[in-house]
């Protein structure tokens, strides 16, 4: 029945686009509409039978076809329409299968993931769970010698359904309330054996920030708003979900409509007064979006308007979906100024694609302490390398967009056999962390899963105890991400010193890492 209803909708797609250039032969508007393939990967599933059977079930965006490389040297794959999965049979060993997407215009892209073929448990099992502040949501990830997948139970699935989770990945999940939830993640190869670790997570309500003033509301008379570059509708909207973090009944909506410019907004007059920092550096808003992933602005003008040195703006990302989360945003670097207009930009940088979008609770405060560590853009620090890495340097940013803007980054190459331990680091002044317990690190990487240790030393260099280092692992390709350190468990001790370690535990393939904004964070 599915092959079936798949072949009708095919014949009607067909039919409907050829019934379209009937009706205009000239005109070809439609293939300039047509998306390029994009987010290509696959989810991989091994049965648990020492067969070394596989099941890759390719996903894309734009796609209308897939094909398979397996990664083994055998034959590629046949055409794989969207929604169905491939067959293979590998022996023991771990292989990168590259799935390729193609568009209805036949333009194609590629997508890597690795599998994992073993018949033994998976060993050295690590999980990390982290909390995200102010929201019932946590964010889970894993990693584990001879692991083909994982499963993760979060405690309050109704039928005990394990969500999978693929080497690399990272889960995000959100809890209807406050409780203490057990946390299961399970690691499965390609034998009936597995290897499970399973952890208690406390959930509070979202705590009371101190610190903090509204600005803004939307629960009383509505301010003077207007929108731009083909946002529209935006008005005072009711909250889609007033549980969890916002429980207010008003919030600010509007739909960024369809083929809408990239820097589309809209925006609102602060009622009675301005804003002026005054020594606070700190704006948040309540964000619901229907995708995580979105750049939202948020740019301040003064009454001269969009005057170039009397505004400021600063991005965020979203990191969930249709559900309210907390968006911080450093104005700490803002010109003291009177402000008296806020404008936002939801998806900045794409065109639009007819999504509402609502934010709600604009408030100043103080917020989290937040110390820069290096950003690369004045004076060099000194820097080394080590195991064979090389060709470290300033370097212009590889792409200024989404979580990183700023004009240098921290660039080096793990040279081609480079040692598994290969590093590089520079001098830094003293980082005493003082109550603080995390380090930011803004990452670029050419692959995903990749081990990214941080290490800190004393004046007293690589000593035992008088050292420090965390491991975090990549999640994205190509793109900036924010790695977050968790360096509660450090000596209190003063380090001079920070080391970055790419890929850590394999040896070097001649890829070029880069990474910029390390911030200390209480």
């Amino acid at each position: 029945m599915r092959i079936l209803r798949n072949f009708i909708g095919l014949f009607l797609l067909t039919a409907f686009i050829f019934s379209c250039v009937d009706e205009n032969e000239s005109n070809a508007d439609f293939v300039d509409s047509i998306s390029e393939p994009a987010n290509i990967s696959a989810m991989v599933s091994i049965t648990q039978d020492n067969t070394g059977l596989v099941t890759l079930t390719p996903t894309g965006e734009g796609v209308v076809s897939f094909h398979v490389d397996y990664g083994d040297g055998s034959d590629i794959s046949g055409l794989i329409n969207p929604g169905n999965s491939t067959e293979h049979f590998y022996a023991e060993g771990t292989y990168e299968a590259i799935i390729t997407g193609t568009a209805l215009d036949g333009s194609t892209a590629q997508g890597t993931v690795t599998v994992v073929v073993s018949f033994i448990a998976p060993e050295n099992l690590i999980v990390d769970i982290v909390s995200s502040s102010g929201s019932y949501n946590i964010l889970v990830s894993a990693t584990a010698d001879y692991a083909a997948s994982f499963e993760v139970l979060f405690g309050d699935e109704a039928g005990n359904d394990a969500t999978p989770m693929q080497i690399g990945e990272q889960l995000s999940h959100s809890y209807e309330g406050p409780g203490t939830y057990n946390v299961t993640v399970t690691a499965l190869s390609g034998g009936s054996a597995t290897t499970q670790y399973s952890e208690e997570v406390i959930i509070t309500d979202p705590p009371v920030f101190d610190g903090f003033s509204t600005v803004e509301d939307f629960e009383g008379e509505a301010p003077g708003s207007f929108s731009f570059g083909g946002n529209s509708a935006q008005q005072l909207g009711i909250n889609p979900d007033n549980t969890g973090i916002n429980s207010s009944t008003n919030v600010f909506q509007f739909t960024k409509d369809s083929g809408a410019e990239v820097w589309a907004g809209s925006g609102f007059g602060v009622g009675g007064g301005h804003i002026n920092f005054n020594g606070t550096n700190v704006l948040r808003i309540k964000s619901y979006a229907p995708a995580a992933g979105k750049t939202v602005k948020i740019k301040l003008e003064t009454s001269a308007g969009n005057v170039a040195g009397l505004t400021h703006e600063f991005d965020m990302v979203t990191t969930v979906a249709n559900q309210w989360e907390t968006l911080t945003y450093d104005f700490s670097g803002a010109p003291d100024l009177d402000y008296i207009t806020v404008i936002v930009f939801y998806d900045f940088g794409n065109s639009g694609a007819g999504e509402t979008y609502y934010f709600d609770d604009l408030e100043v405060g103080i917020g989290e302490y937040v110390q820069s560590i290096e950003n690369f853009e004045g004076e060099a620090p000194g820097s080394f390398s080590f195991g064979g890495n090389g060709g470290q340097d300033i370097a212009s940013n590889p792409d200024p967009s989404g979580e990183n803007t700023t004009a240098n980054v921290y660039q080096f190459v793990k040279g081609e056999g480079a040692e598994v331990w290969a590093g590089s680091g520079f001098a830094v002044d003293v980082i005493d962390f003082n109550g603080a317990s995390q380090i930011h690190l803004k990452s670029y990487s050419p692959e995903v899963g990749r081990v990214v240790k941080v290490k800190l030393e004393t004046s007293a260099g690589n000593v035992a105890g008088l050292t420090h280092e965390v491991d975090v692992t990549t999640t994205v390709a190509n793109q900036w991400e924010t790695l977050i350190y968790d360096f509660s468990e450090a000596p209190d001790l003063e380090y001079i010193t920070f080391i970055v370690f790419y890929d850590f535990g394999n040896p070097g393939t001649g890829s070029t890492y880069m990474f910029d904004e390390i911030q200390l964070i209480d």
